[in-house]
């Protein structure tokens, strides 16, 4: 009758050594799940902080493009004023040397008038 107490007892050893055996493995199997949700939240966060700032930098660059294409039509335009003035002024200038050349007195009025001088008047 020894024999049937031992296998019995052995039997429960078996179970309680499978019971605890499966009891470490979910523990394992917990903390590990754990350990894994952890930095799968911590690289999720990192990577919404990251499109956090990355809408901030289009955000910045957006408004510096703006800015550019405005000062780029500024300049357009001063680029075509100032394409339109010069001939205006040109004709200006061609008068304004032309009267200039014809007020321009005569350096010496005590000058001899020689044949020549008097041909070309």
């Amino acid at each position: 009758m020894e024999r049937p107490e031992r296998s019995e007892k052995d039997d429960a050893q078996k179970a309680k050594l499978i019971f605890l055996s499966l009891a470490a493995l979910v523990t394992i199997l917990l903390i590990w799940s754990l350990y894994a949700a952890n930095k799968a939240r911590t690289e999720r966060d990192a990577a919404r902080q990251d499109l956090e700032m990355v809408k901030q930098d289009n955000a910045k660059l957006e408004q510096l493009l703006k800015d550019e294409n405005q000062t780029i039509d500024y300049l357009k335009k001063k680029l075509q004023q100032c394409e339109s003035k010069p001939k205006l002024k040109t004709k200006h200038t061609v008068k304004k040397h032309t009267v200039k050349k014809k007020h321009v007195p005569a350096k010496s009025k005590a000058r001899k008038k020689t044949k020549s001088s008097k041909k070309r008047r």
